[in-house]
């Protein structure tokens, strides 16, 4: 049992133990490694050569200084070890070495080895252990949504004073029209856009008159307010502070949004930015805002 615990020492900081006239453990480097989600550390492996028989004295001097006796008593203490390993081998038992391994013969007499370490032999490797990990599943990343840009519809605004000129205009147009070509050739030749403007500016029209009919024919159109009630509200910041919600409120405006106080909820002011009247036409604008920008932490509020 001792000389198996100096083999196990001595391949600690060796990568070759021999046992003279009867074989050699050989040492070599296995890589970290992980397996059935277990990781294991850089470690030696074994394994026996029993064409390494010549004497290098390594075993038998480190026999000789961790017991205090002389080389020859060392190599005659090493002899019966063999002997006994050998009439072990012969009896078909198998032959432990203590934290390396163990040999025995198979059905053909070929001398086997096979590794058992309990321990890590590699030095480098002290204090690491084996530890077993979570295996990690892929989550599915959601595609982005699209983005979707709302603008508001430009109104077409007509100016009075135009309006007042287009007004004369067209029935001068209809006069000259009828005017006969043949005795007013020479004076159509020579018109031209100014003489249209001096036509159009020294044409006598009242001005009350003009006035009348701009009210009556052109009188603006106001936009019936939509029925739907609004339910679906995007919410762009909540406040304390009644000043601090009509400040934001205010840049909100600014901004081109149509901002509204919806009320203190949970003792904050919820300030929306847009409202809707339905789920997906307030889910997409949300999904605009946040891809247009991430951080703003806009949220859909809804009325119950």
């Amino acid at each position: 049992m001792e000389i198996n615990q100096y083999i196990k020492e001595l391949l600690l900081l060796n990568d070759c133990v021999i046992i003279p006239e009867f074989g050699g453990f050989v040492a070599n480097y296995k890589p970290a490694s992980f397996q059935n989600n277990q990781f294991y550390p850089p470690s030696k492996e074994i394994a026996f050569n029993n064409k390494l028989s010549s004497n290098d004295g390594l075993l038998i001097n480190f026999i000789s200084d961790t017991e205090g006796i002389n080389y020859f008593e060392a190599k005659e203490k090493l002899n019966s070890f063999i002997e006994e390993t050998l009439m072990s081998l012969e009896r078909n038992r198998n032959v432990y070495f203590e934290g390396v391994g163990y040999l025995h013969y198979d059905s053909r007499e070929n001398l086997l080895f096979e590794p058992q370490l309990k321990n890590n032999l590699l030095a480098d490797s002290y204090g690491l252990q084996n530890f077993s990990y979570e295996k990690l599943h892929q989550r599915p990343i959601p595609e982005p949504a699209f983005k979707v840009e709302y603008r508001e519809p430009v109104p077409v605004i007509f100016k009075e004073n135009k309006l007042k000129k287009l007004i004369v205009a067209v029935p001068l147009l209809m006069a000259l029209a009828l005017i006969p070509v043949k005795n007013h050739k020479e004076y159509l030749l020579k018109s031209d856009l100014g003489m249209w403007e001096a036509l159009t500016q020294s044409a006598p029209v009242s001005v009350s008159k003009v006035e009348t009919q701009i009210d009556a024919e052109f009188t603006p159109v106001t936009t019936k307010q939509t029925t739907e009630e609004l339910r679906y509200f995007i919410i762009g910041g909540s406040f304390r502070s009644e000043d601090n919600a009509n400040k934001y409120l205010h840049q909100l405006v600014a901004q081109g949004y149509s901002g509204k106080d919806l009320g203190v909820y949970n003792g904050l002011h919820r300030i929306a930015m847009k409202g809707f009247s339905n789920m997906a036409d307030a889910q997409k604008e949300l999904n605009a805002m946040r891809n247009q920008n991430p951080q703003s932490g806009v949220w859909i509020h809804i009325n119950e």
